[in-house]
């Protein structure tokens, strides 16, 4: 097998080589733990699922801003100065060994002084307690709020998604941008631009391990960093400092944009969302520009729909061996598991558009439209198998085929409105016939960490649904409950009547995103027989 340094990549640009250090520090750190890992560098995925990091203990919050600090610049020692601040320098896990063994940490060190575009200076970040502890007051203060916003006395913060980008002239990229509002209470004003850093590090910390860093960009730090060195002339083997925010501020993900409203005195939250919503609104109708809240910290580009990635662990012993070997793993998608052949033309046009949708209301629909397409031949034949478990048999009606709904009453003596076409209980007679309950469970809890125990206890803010127990014995009524809960939730999202149940668009997304999957599954039992699902 091949040693740990073999596996480092030696085309890999500054950036990677200082994640593959801390990377590899987890790792080794795990092993000499016997597998075991601690909160801070287990990895939750990307399930939508998890139960995240409470933010309620503002010692705690502060301990894991200077962690993500220390994971952004790769320094896991920081110093304490004058007990006034906290000072990490960055890359000194690099420099000072910090996997703990000799052959690796000699072959990251030397690969990283060996790049042209590294800081040549000793850079030291500083953060002064105090300003760590305003910020970990925040983040406890708004942890009542959506993981994607801040809250302070009269102000509020949201991510927010440009949906239209690229489609309206001459908005390339919005730049900060602020606006004055007038409201009863007095003026208020609306800044569109970059996140705060209270922001960004409530987005590191509701993920965990290297996860934190998906919102941060450190290659865009030393960018910035060399840059400093080049305009202010200083040389190599000096010593600058740069503070936290800065580096925040540098690091932020530029795709990341947020919506913040600052409102008079004593300003409840629920004026700034209502004037969030009346400036977005007038922004989409002046420019055709719309920004959406994002709601779901695990899915910060877009799509809401959890993803099941079927070939990752079906393929990751393979994936580990070649790795082992030093050979080319391949990649996900390089060939393909099962067979290809006979697929329905139209169902999986319907499936692949699901698939690629990143609104969740598009996915669950698209899902939805597979089980729907042979809705009124399934519910016959389930009548029809009725009648001859009877006894009897039913033949197919001249016309609407709704019309054997009559003739199977008179054979089974039951009234007609008990057995007559519906759609849930045309659902009812697809998911009957084509969905394995345990495969469906085996599914989530493969693909999706926590996904079974939400369907089992978790509930829907905008419909009543009924729980799904998947360690139930009874699949047929398993089968018949799961049917019921995607019907309500279809109901719910297609009708928007004031009077029932109904879902809300963004506000919604992120409940109606965990719900996919058991669409999704069902509608993939239905596309593949039994044979060919991995």
């Amino acid at each position: 097998m091949a040693s740990t340094t073999e596996m480092l990549d030696i085309n890999m640009p500054l950036h990677k080589a200082c994640e593959s250090a801390a990377v590899l520090a987890t790792l080794i750190g795990r092993e000499s733990t016997g597998g075991r890992m601690d909160e801070r560098t287990h990895d939750t995925g990307e399930s939508g699922y998890e139960v995240p990091t409470e933010l309620t203990d503002v010692q705690e919050v502060a301990e894991a801003v200077v962690g993500v600090l220390s994971d952004l610049v790769t320094d896991h020692e920081p110093k304490d100065e004058d007990g006034q601040r906290v000072v990490l320098t960055v890359s000194a896990d690099i420099e000072r060994g910090g996997t703990g063994i000799a052959e690796i940490d000699e072959v990251l060190r030397e690969k990283y002084l060996g790049f042209d575009d590294r800081p040549r200076v000793r850079w030291e970040v500083e953060a002064s307690f105090d300003a760590v502890a305003a910020l970990a007051r925040t983040l406890v203060d708004s942890r009542q709020r959506p993981d994607t916003q801040i809250a302070g006395s009269s102000s509020l913060e949201m991510l927010v998604r440009d949906e239209t980008k690229g489609s309206v002239p001459l908005t390339a990229d919005i730049p900060v941008t602020r606006y004055d509002m007038a409201t009863p209470r007095g003026p208020l004003t609306v800044t569109v631009g970059p996140p705060s850093a209270a922001l960004l590090l409530r987005l590191a910390l509701r993920r965990s391990g290297m996860a934190r860093l998906a919102v941060l960009d450190r290659e865009a730090l030393f960018v910035h960093l060399v840059e400093q060195e080049e305009r202010r002339g200083i040389t190599e083997g000096s010593a600058a400092r740069i503070s936290a925010q800065c580096v925040l501020r540098v690091a932020a993900r530029p795709r990341l944009l947020a919506l913040r409203l600052d409102g008079p005195q004593v300003t409840d939250t629920g004026e700034l969302e209502q004037a969030a919503t009346a400036f977005r609104v007038r922004l989409a109708y002046e420019s055709d520009i719309v920004l959406a809240p994002v709601l779901d910290v695990s899915r910060l580009d877009g799509s809401s729909q959890p993803r099941l990635v079927r070939q990752l662990p079906l393929r990751a012993t393979e994936f580990a061996d070649a790795i082992g070997r030093g050979t080319p793993p391949g990649h996900i998608g390089d060939r393909l598991l099962g067979d290809s052949h006979d697929m329905e033309e139209e169902l999986s046009q319907r499936y692949l558009r699901a698939i690629a949708a990143s609104d969740p209301f598009a996915a669950y629909m698209g899902y939805y439209h597979v089980l729907e397409y042979s809705m009124e031949e399934e519910w016959f034949q389930a009548l029809r198998d009725r009648v001859e478990a009877a006894g009897g048999v039913l033949e197919r009606p001249a016309g609407p085929i709704k019309k054997a709904a009559k003739i199977a009453a008179q054979l089974l003596g039951v009234r007609t409105d008990t057995i007559e076409w519906s759609e849930l209980k045309a659902l009812h007679a697809v998911m009957h016939r084509h969905v394995d309950i345990g495969a469906l469970a085996t599914d989530l809890d493969r693909y999706l960490t926590g996904a079974a125990d939400y369907f089992a206890n978790g509930a829907v803010p905008f419909t009543q649904v009924p729980q799904l127990d998947f360690g139930q014995a009874d699949e047929a009524a398993l089968r018949g409950h799961a049917a019921d809960r995607i019907y309500r939730v279809r109901c719910a999202i297609t009708h928007s009547k004031e009077s029932g149940d109904r879902y809300s668009p963004y506000t919604d997304e992120l409940f109606l995103g965990r719900e996919i999957p058991l669409v999704r599954i069902a509608a993939e039992h239905r596309l593949f027989p039994p044979a060919r699902r991995l």
